[in-house]
């Protein structure tokens, strides 16, 4: 698969970059991010982290810390080339990591005071204009393809806006995967399997009217609360 790239608009650049909390043996953190101007990726950088954090926002935290030369650098070398960069959006999903890059100090309390200093440089770089940071939900976020094993309709998604296949706008429709939390139950319950007397697992046949059915069996006969329980 090649890797196609376009430029959409010389004076807009765009970063993302996340974090996988302790996965590695030794338990650091695990940084991703990639820069975009269009289509496909200019630079992508999958890295562990060099110290231990103590919390998935400290790990963003220093990831964010370090990938963010890489945009200064590219913002520059643009520059330099006679252009001038007019948006540089820099894109994360952690608030609480977002905050302390935007404050500092001021928003570091008393499980984040221990943070070295060197990693809220970026608020700096905020106050000065050079990124503007804005929160990127995480069913979205790209920067996941470096930090953890992606699959299925997600994978396919993100490796197509990488790679140039696609344009990074196409992230603003619905996410095809469907969150757990919010699917049908009925979906979930026509093709739930069921244990037979025999043992064996076999496709259940299931529908709203035994659903009901079950419901008013359970009203009309309390004593009958495993048994209903164990059908649905």
């Amino acid at each position: 698969m090649p890797l196609t790239l376009s430029i959409d608009n010389m004076s807009i650049m765009k970063t993302w970059v996340d974090a996988s909390y302790a996965i590695h043996h030794d338990m650091r953190s695990h940084t991703g991010g990639n820069i975009m101007m269009g289509k496909g990726t200019l630079y992508s950088k999958s890295a562990k982290q060099k110290l231990n954090t103590k919390s998935s926002t400290e790990a963003e935290l220093v990831g964010a810390s370090d990938f963010l030369p890489q945009t200064l650098w590219t913002r520059n070398f643009i520059e330099a080339q006679g252009y001038k960069i007019d948006e540089s959006d820099f894109y994360q999903d952690n608030m609480s990591a977002m905050q302390m890059e935007r404050n500092g100090r001021a928003s570091a309390g008393q499980q984040s005071r221990h943070i070295n200093i060197r990693y809220f440089f970026i608020a700096d770089r905020i106050a000065q204009g050079e990124v503007n940071l804005i929160h990127c939900p995480t069913g979205i976020m790209i920067a996941d393809f470096f930090t953890k094993p992606l699959q299925g309709a997600l994978f396919a998604k993100f490796r197509d806006i990488i790679m140039g296949i696609t344009h990074f706008s196409t992230l603003d429709a619905p996410n095809p995967v469907e969150p757990r939390s919010v699917l049908n139950m009925d979906s979930l319950a026509s093709t739930a399997s069921v244990t037979t007397r025999s043992g064996l697992n076999e496709k259940a046949p299931y529908s709203s009217t035994k659903t009901r059915k079950a419901k008013v069996a359970f009203k009309q006969d309390p004593a009958a609360t495993k048994r209903t329980h164990k059908l649905i």
